[in-house]
């Protein structure tokens, strides 16, 4: 079974700092989230599932429920918030699901359901990066990201830790498998 990815639509676009309250552009904003997504989601594995959850009420042109190029589009209507669907379906898929939030409250509660998080920056970063670099390097038959190697040769860990000072923290661990997953 393949993992179930959560996305909080407007707090990603946010976290590019395009939130604009005009229909118009907030409209395009959407399509061109819609459209990154799905290229973004032809890299991944066929089992890996992609919901992009939107505040309010669908528009003529986006209709609820609309499915395209392996992303579903979610709007909350009655529920209230995306905040609401989104922790109500992590909880449904527990440790399948990945909630991409910046949003910390959002965060711990569907880390309480056994989802696991990651930032919305965060995860437009890994989006970007997959799907502009088609020259990675191969290790163990999986492909390697420049940016995970640059990651490993900085210690931002402070001086001071006990035990092996080049084993990353857990908590950093868990980040970096979650990141993998995507």
């Amino acid at each position: 079974m393949g993992h179930i990815v959560l996305i909080d639509g407007y707090n990603v676009i946010g976290s590019e700092g395009r939130f604009r309250k005009d229909r118009d552009i907030l409209a395009r904003e959407r399509e061109n989230l819609i459209r990154r997504l799905s290229e973004y989601r032809s890299l991944l594995s066929p089992d890996t599932e992609i919901q992009l959850i939107f505040d309010g009420f669908p528009s003529d042109r986006e209709p609820f429920g609309h499915r395209g190029g392996g992303v579903t589009v979610v709007f909350s209507e009655e529920e209230g918030s995306a905040d609401a669907v989104i922790v109500r379906l992590s909880e449904r898929w527990g440790n399948r699901a990945i909630v991409v939030t910046s949003d910390r409250e959002v965060i711990l509660r569907v880390r309480q359901s056994g989802a696991q998080a990651v930032g919305a920056r965060e995860f437009m970063d890994r989006v970007g990066a997959r799907r502009t670099a088609t020259s990675h390097t191969i290790r163990n038959g999986k492909p390697e990201d420049k940016d995970e190697d640059e990651d490993e040769d900085e210690d931002p860990r402070p001086q001071t830790k006990k035990g092996n000072p080049r084993r990353l923290s857990k908590k950093e661990r868990a980040r970096r498998r979650t990141l993998q997953n995507l």
